[in-house]
């Protein structure tokens, strides 16, 4: 089936139009002026006697500071430098990682697709698409069960270019197990290139991904980082790729950017220095713990909805069969409440929607209540 690349559902309307000159000028007085930013950087760069007539402007410090992160990944993961790759969150790490799939694939006609257990993130289904890759999709087993059996057959009898590996996953906010996930990792082939993306928290406990680096450095592994679900900084766009892997490593580096946000770079360095393995803040586990008690409740007066059973920062939130996306999606939208409808997702469908419930609770009670208020 031919995935719609459209961007279709991605934005609220009013959010890309221009903003009121009162409230523009209200947000930009909440940050520092680029001169302020400026005259502190050059004002520590005379403290050090250091003259930039080379690159100008703050390169110095935006190249130091990836080197700076790159070196803080790999002492807090314990792998070499070149396995610790920053890049602008979790789509960086994907767009890069694909990237190198893609020559992977041109350059060797054996290989025959992207495997990935489906429903899955939308970048995956956008960027295959604009690569030009084959989409190998395992669904998923009812209940939104990750389908082990499934995927280890179909690599019997097929050679993917890689293997996504989404957990949590997003849509469904279901983890992997890590029974499951250890099954899979030691059944695939040593050449088989895979990723597992960790972009979503978990409130499960789960093999830490410095356990697996450990446990696979005979894998091309890579594992994707984002501090976007984990600690709010979607709009800073700062993660990290860490591989078990040198060879893979190296093959995947020269896609990395140049440069990233130095503010990001800064404050990624800052949590990693201090806080070890990268782990989800505890104001984001108790928020998804809160709303899934407020689900729980929900569905408890409501059997006619469902819902994934979420341990992360999305759900699949099922409706009634008198309401349809596309007239729930109003409804609310009316409200001013917004969610993901599943007509206008990358695998349309018409009896779900997606929801965000990594935020706070008072979020999802203003749903629940706009819901209930319609009898």
């Amino acid at each position: 089936m031919k995935i719609d690349q459209s961007e279709k559902g991605l934005f609220e309307k009013g959010f890309d139009e221009d903003l009121p000159k009162e409230r523009l000028e209200r947000i930009l007085s909440l940050f520092p002026t680029s001169e302020s930013v400026t005259g502190l950087l050059h004002d520590l760069r005379e403290a050090d006697s250091f003259t930039d007539m080379k690159r100008g402007e703050l390169y110095p410090e935006v190249i130091g500071g990836v080197t700076r992160l790159r070196r803080t990944i790999s002492e807090v993961y314990e792998v070499d430098m070149m396995q610790a790759q920053p890049n602008f969150s979790c789509n960086g790490c994907i767009d890069t990682f694909l990237s190198h799939i893609q020559r992977l694939e041109l350059t060797d006609r054996r290989r025959n697709g992207f495997m990935v257990a489906t429903p899955t993130y939308f970048r995956y289904y956008h960027k295959v698409e604009a690569l030009r890759l084959k989409l190998m999709a395992i669904p998923v087993l009812q209940n939104h069960q990750y389908p082990v059996h499934q995927l280890l057959e179909a690599l019997k009898t097929s050679k993917p270019s890689c293997l996504i590996l989404v957990t949590p996953n997003n849509p469904t906010g279901i983890p992997i197990p890590d029974d499951e996930l250890f099954q899979i990792l030691d059944a695939v082939p040593d050449d088989l290139d895979i990723a597992i993306d960790r972009t979503c928290a978990n409130i499960e406990p789960e093999v830490s991904t410095k356990s697996l680096l450990q446990k696979y450095p005979h894998k091309r592994l890579v594992i994707f980082h984002s501090f976007s679900k984990y600690y709010g900084m979607s709009h800073q766009r700062i993660g990290f790729s860490v591989f078990s892997n040198s060879d893979l490593a190296a093959e995947v580096n020269r896609y990395l950017p140049f440069g990233l946000n130095l503010e990001a770079l800064l404050k990624a360095t800052q949590i990693l220095s201090t806080g070890g393995e990268l782990k989800p803040s505890d104001e984001i586990l108790n928020n998804i713990r809160s709303n899934k008690s407020l689900m729980n409740d929900f569905l408890s007066r409501h059997e006619e909805y469902s819902c994934t059973d979420f341990k992360s920062n999305y759900a699949i939130f099922f409706l009634p069969k008198q309401i349809n996306s596309r007239e729930f999606h109003r409804r609310l939208d009316d409200k001013g409440i917004s969610v993901m409808p599943g007509h206008d997702l990358p695998q349309p469908e018409d009896y779900s929607v997606r929801i965000h419930v990594g935020g706070k609770p008072v979020f999802l009670e203003r749903m629940i209540n706009t819901i209930e208020s319609w009898g």
